[in-house]
This record gives C-alpha cells, sequence and structure tokens, in this order.
C-alpha cells in the first residue's frame, strides 16, 4: 500500500503520509533533511555550549545597531509575508478556514509556494536571535521554550516545503507571520534603549496574544479532524502536539512572567 492510499478518519480522501510536493524537487533545504539535521544540530551546539564557553572568558558584544537592522527588517519581511498570503490564498484563490491540500500549479499556488520557501528561509535566519543572546552574555535568554521553539518552527518549515502543506496552515501561517509584526517591532522597540521602555507597556498583551495563537492552532487542527476534505494526517498531528506543546508552555511563561509576586 503506498502513503497516498493510507487514509484516516472516515473520509477516503485522507491520506496518513504526504507525497513529495513535484513544485520544490531541487530547491535548497528541502527533500534531504541533512542539511536541516546540521544547521539545526550546530545552532544547539553553539547556543547550549560552545558560545556560553567561548564568552565566558571575554566581554559581552555592542551588537546594538546590528540588532535594531535585524528588527526592523524583520517587522518589514512579516508585514510584506502577510500581506501577499492573504492575498494570495484568500483573495485569489479563495481559500477557507480548514483548506485542505493544494499543490496544484496555478500562478497563485505557484507563487505561495515561493514566498513558502523565502519565509523558510527567514525562519532559518530567525536562529540568530539565540545566537546575539549569547553574544551579548543575555543567557537567561536562551530558555528552553526560546530554543525548542526555534527549532521546531524550522522542521515545521521543512515539512511544508517538502510535502506541499502550504495550503494546510496558511491561516495559521497568516496569523502567525501577523503576530511577528507586533513581535518584532516590540524587539526593535527594546532594543533602542531605556529612553524608549515607556513604549514597552504592550509586552503582557503580546503574550496573551500569542496564547490566543494556539487557541487558533488547536481549534484549526480539531477542525481538520472531524471535516472532510484531503488533509494530510501528519500535517494534523503534528500541528496538534505544536498546539497543545506551545500552548501549555507559554501559559506557565506567562504565569511566570506576570503573575506571582516578584520581589
Amino acid at each position: 500500500m503506498t502513503s497516498s492510499t493510507l487514509v484516516f478518519g472516515d473520509d477516503a480522501s485522507r491520506v496518513w503520509l504526504p507525497t513529495r510536493d513535484h513544485r520544490t524537487v531541487g530547491w535548497p533545504l528541502t527533500g534531504n533533511p541533512l542539511p536541516v539535521v546540521m544547521i539545526t544540530a550546530g545552532y544547539l551546539y553553539f547556543v547550549k555550549v560552545a558560545g556560553p564557553r567561548w564568552m565566558s572568558r571575554r566581554k559581552p558584544f555592542d551588537l546594538k545597531a546590528c540588532i535594531l537592522v535585524y528588527n526592523l527588517s524583520a517587522t518589514l519581511l512579516s508585514a510584506f509575508f502577510v500581506c501577499r498570503f492573504v492575498k494570495l490564498a484568500y483573495w485569489d484563490l479563495g481559500y477557507t478556514f480548514l483548506q485542505d491540500l493544494d499543490i496544484s500549479d496555478s500562478p497563485a499556488t505557484l507563487e505561495i509556494a515561493h514566498l513558502s520557501w523565502w519565509l523558510y528561509m527567514f525562519k532559518v535566519c530567525e536562529l540568530a536571535d539565540t545566537v546575539f543572546f549569547v553574544l551579548r552574555k543575555n543567557n537567561h535568554q536562551v530558555s528552553r521554550l526560546h530554543v525548542v521553539h526555534h527549532v521546531i518552527v524550522t522542521w515545521t518549515m521543512w515539512l511544508n516545503m517538502t510535502y506541499g502543506g502550504q495550503s494546510h496552515g496558511m491561516f495559521l501561517l497568516c496569523v502567525n507571520t501577523f503576530l511577528h509584526v507586533f513581535m518584532y517591532t516590540y524587539y526593535f522597540l527594546a532594543a533602542l534603549g531605556p529612553a524608549y521602555r515607556r513604549l514597552l507597556w504592550w509586552k503582557k498583551y503580546m503574550t496573551m496574544m500569542q496564547i490566543l495563537q494556539f487557541v487558533l492552532l488547536f481549534a484549526h487542527t480539531v477542525g481538520m479532524v472531524f471535516a472532510k476534505g484531503n488533509y494530510v494526517g501528519l500535517f494534523v498531528w503534528v500541528q496538534l502536539v505544536e498546539a497543545i506543546l506551545f500552548f501549555v508552555w507559554f501559559v506557565v511563561f506567562y504565569i511566570q512572567a506576570y503573575s506571582k509576586k516578584k520581589p
């Protein structure tokens, strides 16, 4: 039995395992997972072992200008991606909340695939967030949540680009990218220095928006479990695990950061 005939649920059009997306064959960092294994393994080794050890005998680097440029660029890129995805997917193609698999060769879907690859490259570059923390000796910010989040996002993007999962997660992709506009705006303002601290009063609400994002991800995933369509089982259950994991993790972070009395 081939992967395209492994079904789940009551809908015979559903499959457990995805087939290779013909549109992205030969694209960098798709298909063969070894390069992504090397990137994420190198990232983990540097931010957890090599980086802190190397910085232990050095003064923190002054990366303010670099971080400001990085955060401003990330803000603008996130705004561009969400605008294009909404236009292509929902205006041009008429995608729905529970959009099923779409790996057609229409101009709009091909542009979505190309934009998704650039977003994938952007997510790989976001690993630099943690590198900045290490080089500035802000090791307390290299939390388990932060590191695991970056690794999971990188691998999720690899999965989507290799097996054509863009339409499956388009709703949450748009929500997440929209949220990143606010997130990187916050980081940009924070990097300006103490004089701009008065503009950062909305940090708590940004965390609440992140938690809401995972509630929507959970609702979206449960919807795909019960709705009819050619949903891919692997995509559905990966999303479900991510929704539960990050919801719990962010709620714990919220409680620790905002609810407990601090000395």
